[in-house]
């Protein structure tokens, strides 16, 4: 009996740890500031999200919590709820000829975009306007994240990829 209950015991310590740097860490509540993520989620609502404990491994289609890193994205305090739509070594650009975000050449299937932004409204330095964007290849540890209500998002169209190390969060719910 001793010896299964320490092999029970050796059993669920093992069964406990991180497993690896990548794994996230408990969930806690964020509430959406704006309007940048709609329809996915709302202003006001309410979002679950798993807390990073090591590195975050971005993944395509990630709907992400990120600090600030600065620069273009300003000295925000707030975190900022965004979907990772490159990851580092990729190329995005916008747009194909029937106006697709593609990642290596590649259309990307959006079916959350619900607002996109015009393609060929011009530059204006207080929004992040027309979706039309050149050609970027995302650095090694950083990821390009965009709003899923284009139309109303600042985001790396304008302010540049985010470097990994921002992700604090990933969205469960």
């Amino acid at each position: 009996m001793r010896r299964l209950m320490v092999l029970l015991l050796v059993m669920a310590v093992a069964g406990c740890g991180d497993g690896d740097a990548t794994e996230a860490g408990a969930t806690e509540q964020f509430t959406q500031g704006g309007v940048s993520m709609e329809p996915t989620v709302k202003a006001g609502q309410v979002v679950t999200a798993r807390t990073i404990t090591g590195t975050y491994e971005a993944r395509r289609g990630d709907v992400v919590l990120i600090r600030s890193p600065g620069g273009l994205w300003g000295d925000r305090k707030a975190p900022l709820l965004k979907r990772v739509v490159a990851v580092g070594g990729e190329t995005i650009a916008c747009c194909d000829t029937s106006g697709k975000v593609t990642v290596d050449g590649k259309p990307l299937a959006e079916p959350y975009v619900a607002e996109d932004a015009s393609l060929d409204e011009p530059p204006n330095p207080n929004y992040c306007g027309p979706r039309r964007f050149a050609a970027i290849t995302v650095p090694a540890d950083s990821v390009f994240v965009m709003g899923d209500s284009r139309a109303r998002s600042n985001d790396s169209r304008c302010a540049g990829p985010v470097p990994v190390s921002s992700v604090f969060a990933v969205m469960v719910d």
